[in-house]
C-alpha cells in the first residue's frame, strides 16, 4: 500500500486492511457536524467509510469492499476527510 495520509494508521479490522483515523473535537455538536462533512464528501465519491461518533469524537474508517483492502481511491477519500477536519 502507499504512505498512509498523515494521522492515519493502517489496521486489521476482520482480517481486512483498513485505513484508521480518530477526529477530535470541543462537544457533541461539532463531532456531528464533521461527520455530516464526511458523509457528503463520500456520497460524492459514492464511496462510503465507517464513521463512529460519540462525544467530541469521530472514528473514520476507509477500505474498499471488492478490493477486499486499501486502495488508491480510500487513500484519496482519506486525505479528503483530513482537509474537512484541518
Amino acid at each position: 500500500m502507499e504512505q498512509s495520509p498523515d494521522g492515519w494508521s493502517e489496521e486489521l479490522k476482520g482480517g481486512v486492511e483498513i485505513l484508521t483515523r480518530t477526529f477530535e473535537f470541543e462537544n457533541f455538536a461539532q463531532a456531528m457536524t464533521f461527520a455530516v462533512h464526511v458523509g457528503e464528501a463520500a456520497d460524492a465519491a459514492d464511496h462510503h467509510p465507517e464513521i463512529i461518533v460519540s462525544w467530541g469524537r469521530v472514528r473514520v474508517d476507509w477500505w474498499s469492499h471488492d478490493a477486499n483492502g486499501v486502495t488508491s481511491r480510500d487513500i484519496s477519500l482519506a486525505e479528503t476527510t483530513n482537509r474537512l477536519y484541518f
